[in-house]
């Protein structure tokens, strides 16, 4: 049997490699699971050594061969691969399991691809989940993590937006709140006591806050980076910071872009970026973001001058967003 697992998301691709072959073992524990990364060992006697281990006999155990990065071969060695695939795929012992194992993107016209895509038995594909897809991924984890314990819909925003999209980082996170919250409901309160959070990620999750119509959370956030010693001026800076970069994927999806990879290539921002974005822009049209954008400037002036005192303005900002 040939399996071809492959997509974007590296955690998990990874996570149903493992599952597979922990599942090959439980049921034949007298299989071998061989593994071939081929990232750094591309030369045709790799190829061959892997190859051999394909090999029957009469006295062949149950087997899992792992082939791991097999595009990024050189052609020669691509053509070794793609030529067992096309010679050997259909004959393979009923016992014998060909795992090509492939993370983020690969030409669909190389060779090996080719023979990979004809003679496969099965494809299993786990590209980077994205708004829906993402938050039912969140509730599914959970569920699995601690079956007694829920995330507040209003929550989730904000989780989404402080582990950035990566699915690694949100299980990671998940598995903390669990733990807090045996039981019960995680409520925002809970994501902003235990999530890390850098300067950066607090503006970002005032801002989502105020989006979503909570300014005393988002006053909250904005104060504690302010205590943090350099007072109000770097956090109104940052703030006009992440209000651009809302302003510029709003304007491209107002537009009709609506795919996050495509708004990441209209506004040349980090993919992370406009994933962690999108659920946000929803509660803010384009006239709000300029408005806010407009008000900063006239806080960031009024201090300069010495007409306005920060901590008022920075109250002031949160209540007129």
């Amino acid at each position: 049997m040939v399996l071809f697992l492959h997509g974007e998301d590296e955690f998990l691709v990874g996570r149903r490699k493992q599952a597979l072959a922990q599942a090959f073992t439980a049921k034949y524990t007298g299989g071998e699971v061989f593994v071939f990364d081929f990232q750094d060992a591309g030369r045709p006697e790799d190829v061959k050594r892997a190859l051999e281990a394909c090999e029957g006999g009469l006295f062949a155990t149950e087997k899992m061969i792992v082939f791991h990065r097999a595009t990024t071969l050189p052609e020669g060695s691509q053509k070794l691969l793609a030529t067992f695939l096309k010679d050997q795929a259909g004959q393979l012992p009923e016992r014998t399991i060909l795992l090509f194992v492939e993370t983020g993107k690969f030409k669909k016209t190389d060779i090996l691809a080719k023979a990979l895509l004809k003679h496969l038995d099965k494809e299993e594909v786990y590209d980077a989940p994205e708004g829906t897809a993402l938050r039912q991924l969140v509730q599914k984890e959970l569920a699995r993590i601690n079956p007694a314990v829920t995330m507040d819909a209003r929550a989730l925003p904000l989780f989404l937006a402080l582990t950035g999209g990566g699915t690694a980082q949100l299980m990671t996170e998940l598995e903390k709140l669990a733990t807090f919250r045996s039981e019960g409901v995680i409520t925002s309160d809970d994501i902003t006591l235990l999530l890390p959070r850098a300067e950066e990620e607090n503006i970002w999750g005032a801002l989502d806050a105020l989006g979503r119509g909570r300014p005393n959370e988002a006053l909250i956030l904005f104060r504690r980076e302010a205590e943090k010693g350099e007072g109000v001026y770097p956090v109104l800076s940052m703030c006009a910071w992440q209000i651009r970069r809302l302003l510029a994927i709003r304007e491209v999806f107002d537009h009709g872009i609506r795919r996050p990879s495509d708004i990441a290539s209209a506004t040349k921002l980090p993919p992370f970026t406009v994933q962690k974005s999108m659920a946000v822009i929803q509660e803010l049209p384009l006239s709000r973001l300029k408005k806010s954008l407009a008000l900063l400037s006239d806080i960031d002036t009024a201090l300069k001058q010495g007409k306005a005192d920060p901590e008022v303005s920075l109250d002031l900002f949160v209540w007129k967003f």
